[in-house]
């Protein structure tokens, strides 16, 4: 065999292992099977006659050699998804699927009406829906389309920008009727509050409003923002949300003149992707929902932080 002779998937095996440290690892995270592994790693390390790994136990590390060729098996890889999205590109069918990635608020409360909407007006096209509050790295095609919550800096991507989202107060007219309505912000210490656990967001925004707050202020704490709408529909207490997402779950938005944050919301696309009728097509249906999504909840007054 020479060199000549290498298979892409040699390489996928190899990046997959040495990016999870082992090929149990790799395995488990859907890469391959472990068998189909160990078979590519040691069919391309024998093509290019160099040891790839350092082997303890389940435990993998890369040699020197390894390393080396790690970084250009990457170039390699960027290469052939580079290749992959531009034919994409220029597929002219319109029926097909578009994976979409978004945040778990959106992908709860948005959108499940918007690919109904979507099946409705265009049924030749589905939707592989990826949920993920960590954003997806659509240069390596783990999405086609993402929304997102801040502008996207990546050169090769396109956004656009549909509006933002403003944070207010909300809480259920169960937990209201139990504890009463805070008359003021300087009432909410008095009150059960969901907050973050590790995540300051909470806490700086308040600080630059003038109000503090530390972690032991929240009886109830997450980092997962989602479960701070279902604790404030089960009446746990008071927890800041958008305002659009609030009132589409029937909760009551307390200090009607008050923003306590907001947040841009994004459209993103890689360039070459963007060309694909199918993809193009889903993208100007998500910009007309968003719009539309954003545009029935506008933004209150904002509260000015003191001096």
């Amino acid at each position: 065999m020479t060199r000549s002779d290498l298979d892409w998937r040699w390489l996928k095996s190899f990046l997959a292992v040495a990016d999870a440290g082992g090929m149990h690892a790799a395995a488990s995270a859907g890469a391959s099977s472990q068998p189909t592994l160990s078979r590519h790693i040691q069919q391309l390390e024998e093509s290019l006659n160099v040891s790839l790994f350092h082997r303890s136990g389940r435990a993998l590390t890369l040699t020197t050699d390894g390393a080396a060729l790690y970084e250009r098996a990457c170039e390699v890889r960027a290469a052939v998804l580079s290749f992959e999205r531009q034919a994409s590109g220029l597929v002219e069918e319109e029926a097909g699927s578009v994976r979409v990635t978004m945040s778990l608020h959106y992908a709860s409360h948005f959108a499940p009406k918007w690919m109904k909407r979507l099946r409705e007006e265009h049924p030749h096209i589905s939707i592989d829906l990826v949920a993920n509050d960590m954003p997806a790295d659509l240069l390596l095609g783990e999405a086609e389309i993402a929304i997102r919550l801040f502008r996207p800096t990546q050169l090769d991507l396109i956004s656009r920008r549909c509006g933002v989202h403003h944070l207010g107060f909300f809480a259920s007219s169960d937990y209201l009727e139990e504890h009463g309505s805070p008359g003021s912000l300087d009432d909410l210490g008095a009150h059960e509050l969901i907050g973050f656990d590790r995540s300051t967001t909470w806490i700086d925004t308040a600080r630059s409003m003038g109000y503090h707050f530390d972690r032991e202020s929240f009886q109830y704490r997450t980092d997962l923002p989602i479960i701070h709408t279902e604790l404030a529909r089960a009446g746990a207490g008071i927890a800041a949300l958008p305002t659009w997402l609030g009132r589409r779950c029937g909760l009551i938005r307390l200090f009607e003149d008050v923003t306590v944050g907001e947040l841009p919301v994004f459209l993103a696309a890689h360039k070459d992707l963007h060309r694909n009728p199918r993809v193009s097509r889903v993208w100007k249906h998500l910009i007309s929902e968003l719009d539309d999504l954003l545009a029935n909840a506008p933004p209150p007054s904002s509260i000015e932080p003191d001096t």
